[in-house]
């Protein structure tokens, strides 16, 4: 190979001196090869002919090899890295080279097997986009003082770039459709296509290319609102890129530092204000403002349904089991003790579960979203306890007294128990419940505490000072006869006490 001073020496002589190619070649002893290659202006480089030995590396070339065809086969989070593969090298074949030497040798065999290539993406004009899409994002806020795991519902318009967030404590299907109909509603319409993950709770099964078997209950919500779904290809999220680059955006610019907050419905209540703010931001490469753009965008929605979707899953044949609980995604729900044992119907919200038997409600409950987590309502027990009061003393309905209902009403039966027994006190208090069964909680509770103050604390006394304070509270009015046409003329006279007196006359004969 010729040095850089050769190749200029070549060219001067050749064009600027007009020298032959074999008086340079006989003047500078270089081949006239060489020379022509100066003349066609092939710069002189370094070019090896032989592949250099990798007298470290070469050994493990075959098994680095196996471990990176066999990533293709896994999801791209969990495929090799350079450190990785150190790592194993070491403890599974005795490596004693650096880590820089892997690096670099690993690198050269990914291209070597083609295994670096770059994606090309192809640039969508903002005025041809059409549709939304959804995505979910995991976070951690603040309630009450506790650290919580919720769930972040994120859809963003691809056009305007309009967005709605809002958080759950699952990603279940009826969060996840809780969460379309709180975005329609706010986007005041819907919107013709929307791109999603192939999450589950929309895809049973992805089928070769864009084909999917989708959920049954899915199918009927997108049918009720008469949009049209697409799917992206597996592990493929640029294909949504806008809602992507909103959950990390929402994550980082809302919740950062991290959202403190009393209830779920105080945090989304904040997410809702910032996405109406976001309205007057301007994307990169627009000239309006979002909100502005999305009031072009909203006439092409679809007009919203006049009732909304009925969010609710439907079990059919549910039974309850010796505690009069029912089931339902591993938590118990109680049901009134006349229905142990029959076949029921379960309605399952995302804010509560309704239990049905012959298309009666029976019972509902506010739903809970831990495991293995037992709601009950004292009510449905009182029949039950009133046979086995003292089981009331270790029960789950006690439990559930004193977790939701008013101290004053627990303390009622500490004192009965005190004054009578265990087993006499305790069913003198759950008769005190059974009677006031319709009885406003609050107003139970200020009539125990008035029982309490007074000493009054058996059921009869507690009875007769509700119905004293009720005649108290009585609207006692006069009464009209003037509507009435037949007395309404008749005069009354005035008594005249005189004649009393007379009777007090006696005659002598």
């Amino acid at each position: 190979m010729i040095k850089m001073e050769d190749y200029e020496y070549i060219r001067l002589a050749y064009y600027r001196y007009k020298h032959s190619i074999r008086k340079i070649s006989r003047d500078s002893k270089i081949s006239r090869k060489a020379i022509r290659r100066a003349i066609n202006a092939d710069e002189p480089k370094y070019v090896r002919t032989k592949p250099v030995k990798k007298p470290v590396m070469g050994q493990y070339e075959e098994i680095i090899t196996r471990w990176l065809i066999a990533d293709k086969e896994m999801h791209i989070k969990q495929r090799h890295t350079a450190k990785r593969i150190y790592d194993r090298l070491v403890e599974e074949h005795g490596f004693k080279g650096g880590k820089s030497t892997v690096r670099g040798f690993v690198k050269e065999l990914k291209e070597k097997l083609n295994l670096d290539f770059k994606e090309v993406f192809i640039a969508s004009d903002p005025e041809l986009r059409e549709g939304a899409e959804m995505d979910w994002g995991e976070v951690e806020i603040e309630i009450s003082g506790k650290k919580t795991k919720v769930y972040m519902f994120c859809l963003r318009s691809k056009y305007s770039g309009k967005i709605f967030v809002k958080l759950y404590p699952v990603m279940l299907q009826e969060c996840f459709f809780n969460g379309h109909m709180e975005a329609f509603m706010y986007f005041g319409g819907v919107f013709k296509e929307i791109v999603y993950d192939n999450l589950k709770s929309a895809v049973k099964k992805i089928l070769k290319g864009r084909s999917r078997i989708e959920q049954t209950s899915f199918i009927a919500f997108r049918a009720y609102y008469c949009y049209k779904s697409e799917f992206c290809n597996p592990s493929k999220g640029s294909e949504k890129g806008g809602v992507e680059g909103l959950v990390k955006y929402a994550r980082r610019n809302y919740l950062v530092p991290m959202l403190q907050c009393s209830s779920l419905e105080e945090a989304n209540e904040y997410l809702l204000k910032k996405c109406k703010m976001r309205d007057q931001d301007t994307t990169h490469g627009q000239k309006f403002a979002i909100g502005e753009l999305f009031e072009k965008e909203k006439k092409k929605l679809l007009a919203l349904p006049e009732k909304p979707y009925n969010n609710y899953k439907l079990i059919v044949e549910a039974k309850s089991d010796k505690y009069s609980t029912v089931t339902v995604a591993n938590n118990r729900y109680s049901i009134p003790e006349k229905y142990s044992g029959k076949k029921l119907e379960i309605e399952l919200g995302l804010s509560d579960v309704r239990i049905i038997h012959k298309k009666t409600l029976i019972a509902k409950h506010e739903r809970e979203f831990e495991k293995n987590k037992w709601v009950l309502d004292p009510y449905h027990y009182l029949e039950t306890l009133s046979r086995k009061s003292k089981a009331f003393k270790t029960s789950r309905v006690r439990s559930e007294m004193e977790k939701s209902w008013p101290q004053a009403i627990l303390k009622l039966w500490q004192v009965q128990v005190e004054k009578i027994g265990d087993e006499k006190g305790t069913k003198s208090f759950i008769q005190t419940i059974k009677h006031f069964y319709n009885k406003d909680l609050k107003e139970l509770a200020d009539l125990c505490e008035l029982a309490i103050e007074n000493g009054t604390t058996c059921f009869d006394s507690i009875k007769m000072l509700h119905d004293a304070l009720s005649e108290e509270n009585a609207n006692i009015q006069e009464v009209s006869v003037k509507h009435i046409e037949k007395i309404a003329d008749i005069q009354i006279p005035s008594p005249n006490i005189d004649k009393f007196d007379s009777l007090l006359e006696v005659k002598h004969g």
